[in-house]
Formats: structure tokens, C-alpha cells, sequence
């Protein structure tokens, strides 16, 4: 009887450890699948992002200047205009905002913010 008992105990131990054996195994073809996958897509996101044109990185910026004598807001906006905007008009209309400005009138010695562009980034 006692022989009995030990190969029933011996052969459930040795079942729960092929359990535990199968299981580990799974676990880790798992992560290698997650891995592989990962690292494919991983591949892909790099090579799309390598095809597209390189363009320099612009930046934007506001700066204050001071209206000389002739000047006129829309003669300031076709100077100054960024590439943000499709027309004068509408980069008007953005500087009377920027400024608070209620109509198209400045005057000489008077201040005003207008946008610009810059592929340097400042500090």
C-alpha cells in the first residue's frame, strides 16, 4: 500500500508539473507572438514615416512693430503675411483681432504685433 501511495503522489506531482511546464510554455511563445508583432509593426510605422518629403519645420512667432508714416494695415499684412493664410484679407482680419483693432485705420508711431515664420526655433 505504501508503494501505491507514492507512485499516486508521485504521479500527480509530476501531472501538476507538466501543467505548470505547459502553461510557462505558453506563456512564453505568447510574448514572443506580442514581440514579433510589435516589432512589425514597429518596422512599418518607421518606413512610412521615412517616405515623407522633408520639409523644414516652421515655426511660428509675434513680434511688435512700430507703423512709420504711409503705412497701411492691408500694405502690413501683404508684407508680413505667413504662409498660414490663404489671402490678405483673412491675415487682415487676423492682425485687427491679434490687436484689437475695430477698423482697417492705424496710425504713424502707433504699435503693432504681427506674425512671422522662422525654420529656427528660439530659445
Amino acid at each position: 500500500m505504501r508503494k501505491d501511495r507514492r507512485t499516486s503522489e508521485h504521479s500527480v506531482r509530476h501531472t501538476a508539473g507538466a501543467r505548470i511546464r505547459r502553461r510557462l510554455r505558453n506563456i512564453t511563445i505568447g510574448m514572443i507572438m506580442v514581440l514579433c508583432a510589435s516589432t512589425t509593426c514597429g518596422v512599418f510605422l518607421v518606413s512610412a514615416h521615412g517616405n515623407t518629403p522633408s520639409e523644414d519645420t516652421l515655426y511660428t512667432y509675434y513680434k511688435s512693430i512700430e507703423i512709420q508714416p504711409g503705412d497701411t494695415l492691408w500694405g502690413i499684412a501683404e508684407e508680413t503675411m505667413t504662409s498660414a493664410y490663404n489671402s490678405t484679407a483673412e491675415y487682415v482680419q487676423v492682425l485687427k483681432d491679434i490687436n484689437n483693432l475695430q477698423s482697417d485705420d492705424i496710425q504713424s508711431g502707433q504699435y503693432l504685433i504681427i506674425q512671422y515664420e522662422d525654420t529656427k526655433l528660439l530659445p
